[in-house]
């Protein structure tokens, strides 16, 4: 049995309703206090994921995440603030968890979660809570979980939509309905079983793509929190072999059995099949080196009247100078709204893709653009009208927000740095604003 001897003054004072719930108690609160949870992610689920945790009492947090807080974050990630732009997410999110659990231990990684790094970061963790926001990083993290026989629990959001389970290759319940149903020994299902295959890029739009209702991370990733206090004080039951999905604008929540496929081969590799799949860590690391650059100097002035002066003077210029969906800078083979029709009125574009899905083609495209999805034109290896281009005169390529036409540049670039392609700013959807 634990006492409160273990508890500091203060503990004892902030954990006193975990104290009394009858089911919980000293004990499970003990549990939680010599528990460690690695969190992969410090945005719109980690936020309160991150914020739940540490206010139970998780007496180790680790937190992964390699990006920097913006403007454009906070209307979901309410762990940061206008006070933390520009700086890492990491810090800015352990200044909030110290705030609420001061004797708590934060450990900071500020690096994305790789297929090299996955098994030494997850490591010493009693459970990893995956809140990332890419198809990449989930898979590198549920794989690594596979291979370690650790416990996951992972969550996603997209639009209004939301979904979290628990997957764990190697259940070992103390007790309770799931030792029950999952005695020791036994293989529980994993991501795999519910995501066999990684989608080809593109094919799922990312939240920076599509958008995604600033509250519902709020609901998932407080769900995420409740799985994984119950999971270390060893109570209730939890979601392994259970997806539970959740409609915001319904108001709806719905429950999906998962078993393991027992024909699937156990996981020997991390991450084999999304080697360059968009938004994951290999291609966001880069580019947030030099968004890091751009924010830092955008908070540095922390006065509120230089801030407005600064966006006002934004707002004044006569072409955007970043993407207004992501915040990313506007780089040299970009070209925005404005620059592409002053182009095409002067014949100096040598052709325009759309890389957008059939579905997304009945809002409008640009006049004259061929039409061709993004996995067929990865497949396909090459861009159309580009053998007719050259560097003053290339093929503009296009999709909803210039996120997956930025990621079709990049790829093409990385084969022939020479090939005469550029993407639009911004994408579809800003063109037929501006």
């Amino acid at each position: 049995m634990s006492d409160l001897n273990q508890f500091t003054r203060t503990q004892a004072e902030r954990f006193q309703r975990h104290f009394s719930l009858a089911g919980f108690g000293i004990e499970a609160q003990a549990k939680l206090l010599n528990s460690r949870a690695v969190v992969i992610g410090a945005g719109g689920l980690g936020a309160p994921i991150l914020t739940y945790l540490a206010a139970a009492g998780v007496g180790t947090i680790d937190v992964i995440d390699h990006d920097v807080v913006d403007r454009s974050n906070l209307h979901r990630q309410v762990i940061h603030s206008e006070a933390a732009l520009g700086q890492p997410k990491t810090a800015s999110a352990a200044e909030a968890m110290r705030g609420l659990h001061p004797e708590a231990t934060i450990h900071e990684h500020r690096r994305p979660l790789t297929a090299e790094n996955a098994l030494e970061l997850i490591g010493p963790a009693d459970i990893v809570v995956d809140g990332s926001d890419n198809f990449a990083t989930r898979y590198v993290a549920a794989d690594a979980c596979e291979i370690a026989g650790k416990p996951l629990i992972s969550g996603s959001i997209l639009r209004f939509q939301g979904q979290v389970s628990m997957f764990w290759s190697q259940p070992e319940f103390a007790g309770g309905p799931d030792a029950e149903r999952w005695p020791a020994g036994s293989r529980g299902p994993g991501y795999r079983d519910l995501y066999p295959e990684a989608p080809d890029a593109g094919e799922v739009p990312t939240c920076a793509e599509a958008g995604v209702l600033g509250v519902l991370p709020g609901v998932i990733g407080s769900l995420m929190a409740t799985e994984t206090v119950k999971f270390l004080a060893g109570i209730g039951r939890s979601l392994l072999g259970r997806v539970l999905t959740y409609d915001a604008l319904t108001a709806g929540f719905r429950e999906l059995t998962l078993n393991p496929d027992p024909d699937r081969d156990p996981v020997t590799s991390i991450g084999a099949d999304v080697a360059g799949l968009g938004g994951g860590p290999a291609d966001a690391c880069e580019a947030d080196t030099d968004a890091l650059r751009s924010r830092e100097t955008q908070g540095a002035a922390s006065d509120p009247e230089e801030l407005r002066t600064q966006e006002n003077g934004q707002a004044e210029a006569d072409d955007l100078d970043f993407n207004p969906f992501t915040g990313e800078p506007k780089r040299a083979d970009d070209l925005t709204p404005k620059q592409l029709r002053e182009a095409l009125a002067a014949g100096t574009v040598a052709g325009v893709v759309d890389v957008r899905e059939p579905h997304e083609w009945r809002a409008g495209t640009i006049e004259g653009a061929v039409k061709m999805p993004l996995g067929d034109l990865a497949r396909s290896g090459e861009v159309p009208g580009a053998d007719e281009g050259a560097a003053d005169r290339p093929v503009v390529l296009y999709c909803a927000h210039g996120i997956r036409s930025r990621q079709a540049v990049d790829w093409f670039k990385q084969q022939n740095p020479d090939l005469p392609v550029a993407n639009l700013l911004g994408g579809y959807d800003l063109y037929r604003q501006a």
